[in-house]
C-alpha cells in the first residue's frame, strides 16, 4: 500500500526478513498482548547491525508517582496500555528478545502547562489552553532535565540493534 508516497504495510509478515535497516515503533507494544512475539518478529525483518527505535510511556510519569494524579491514572489505564515499562522493564524486554547495545532515555514530551492541567482540571491538553503562555523553549528543556533527573518523563525510548 502506498500513502502519501511512503510505503506502508498492514502487516509484519508483508515485510521480507532482514529487508530493514530502521525499524520504529512509537507507543505501540505497550497496547501488545503478546509483545515479546511482536518484537521478535520485528527483529526478524532488520538486518544484522540494524537498529529498532522503541517510544512506550513511562510507568515513572511523573503525574503517576509523583503527583498521583487519579485522573491521569485513569486515563492511562484505560487508553488500553497492557503494560508501562521503566528503563529497566524495557531494557530487559528488548534484552530477552536478542536486541543488544540497548539505550533508554527518558523523553519529555509534553511542556509544564499539561501537567498543570491535570492538576487542576483532571485531563490533557493544557499546552493547548491559555496556560500555555507559560510555555518556553527555556522552561521546556528546564523541565524536561529535571524530570530526567527524577526519571520521571512521560516517554521511554529504546534504541537497540540487531545483532
Amino acid at each position: 500500500m502506498i500513502d502519501a508516497g511512503i510505503d506502508c504495510t498492514q502487516n509484519l509478515s508483508d515485510i521480507a526478513p532482514a529487508s530493514l535497516d530502521v525499524m520504529v515503533s512509537f507507543h505501540v507494544i505497550e497496547h501488545l498482548p503478546n509483545p515479546l512475539e511482536t518484537l521478535d518478529e520485528m527483529k526478524s525483518k532488520v538486518r544484522s547491525g540494524g537498529t529498532i527505535l522503541i517510544e512506550v510511556p513511562h510507568a515513572r510519569d511523573f503525574l503517576l508517582t509523583t503527583l498521583g494524579c487519579e485522573a491521569f491514572k485513569k486515563f492511562t489505564l484505560w487508553s488500553q496500555h497492557l503494560v508501562l515499562h521503566t528503563k529497566e522493564s524495557l531494557k530487559r524486554t528488548l534484552s530477552y528478545v536478542g536486541l543488544s547495545d540497548i539505550e533508554v532515555i527518558g523523553v519529555q514530551r509534553y511542556p509544564l502547562s499539561n501537567h498543570l492541567y491535570w492538576m487542576s482540571e483532571g485531563r490533557p491538553g493544557g499546552h493547548k489552553t491559555p496556560l500555555s503562555v507559560m510555555d518556553s523553549a527555556a522552561l521546556f528543556d528546564a523541565y524536561q532535565g529535571s524530570l530526567a533527573r527524577m526519571d520521571a518523563t512521560d516517554t521511554l525510548v529504546a534504541v537497540a540493534k540487531v545483532p
